[in-house]
């Protein structure tokens, strides 16, 4: 089913979704846990060997505190990508420090509301396992204690659109910033103001979970490691734009375009460590 065909506010059109309005009960593992754990192990385990918990790792809220919210597009893909991915702690990507493994996910949505895109409120919910060990004991304890508790996402958007002009930055950037406010004219003719965010349209992606410190998700404690930073410094504001010189608007298109460059190679090169 394309996704041009799909109702995203008819929980029965989206496959996976679960429609929910009461809140998230504690994991207790069961048989098909375990087989669904087992798919990833070299040799069976036993619920005695394994604890497993499940957070909430994304929604669909558009107040995400980095001003680049998901949308529900976006929550389907993920829950198709994580299952299988490791758990880090602070995005270090060692091979010592994977600490646990996404075996399951599930969207659950809330029938009573709705985000400003018109969305039903969704969760996405990853099911993660943890090798009962004297090395993870103590990160078990503060789990259940609620010390660990803040998930960070790294994912890649399809599409990372400006809701100023309407830019897929994935293809190209526009010169709007995140969090920003600008001037927006309505038909009427007056003027407001509206605060840019760059909409995550899509996931393609999915390397990996962490526990972090500071959550920009209010509610799932979720932040998003996409590798994205915009290019292209917010121009100034000039009143005498028209008095400028032929040279000196060639010499301002020159620095923008080796700015632009240096920060593509950049992402590029912060884009190839964050993947090998």
């Amino acid at each position: 089913m394309s996704d041009e065909k799909l109702n995203f506010n008819d929980p029965e059109a989206i496959p996976g979704v679960i429609t929910k309005v009461s809140s998230i009960s504690p994991l207790e593992i069961t048989d098909e846990d375990l087989k669904k754990i087992n798919k990833y192990t070299l040799t069976n385990v036993t619920a005695e060997e394994v604890f497993t918990f499940r957070a909430v790792i994304a929604d669909n809220e558009q107040d995400d505190r980095n001003d680049m919210p998901f949308n529900l597009k976006a929550l389907q893909d993920l829950k198709k990508l994580y299952p299988g991915k490791t758990m880090l702690k602070d995005h270090a990507r060692k091979s010592d420090n994977q600490i646990a493994r996404v075996y399951d996910t599930e969207l659950v949505q809330n029938a009573n509301k709705t985000t400003e895109l018109g969305e039903l409120h969704t969760d996405l919910i990853a099911k993660i396992y943890i090798m009962v060990t004297e090395s993870n004991k103590d990160l078990i304890t503060e789990i259940k204690g609620g010390i660990k508790k803040e998930v960070s996402t790294s994912t890649v958007a399809k599409r990372i659109v400006c809701n100023i002009c309407g830019c897929d930055n994935m293809k190209e950037y526009c010169r709007h910033w995140p969090g920003r406010e600008y001037d927006q004219v309505d038909a009427n003719g007056k003027s407001t103001k509206k605060r840019c965010k760059m909409l995550l349209d899509g996931a393609s992606e999915a390397y990996e979970l962490s526990f972090v410190a500071v959550p920009a998700q209010p509610r799932a404690g979720t932040t998003k490691s996409i590798g994205f930073t915009k290019p292209v410094p917010e121009p100034v504001s000039i009143d005498n734009t028209d008095l400028k010189t032929e040279n000196e608007k060639l010499e301002e298109e020159k620095i923008n375009k080796d700015t632009e460059t240096r920060q593509r190679l950049d992402n590029a090169v912060s884009f190839l460590n964050a993947k090998f």
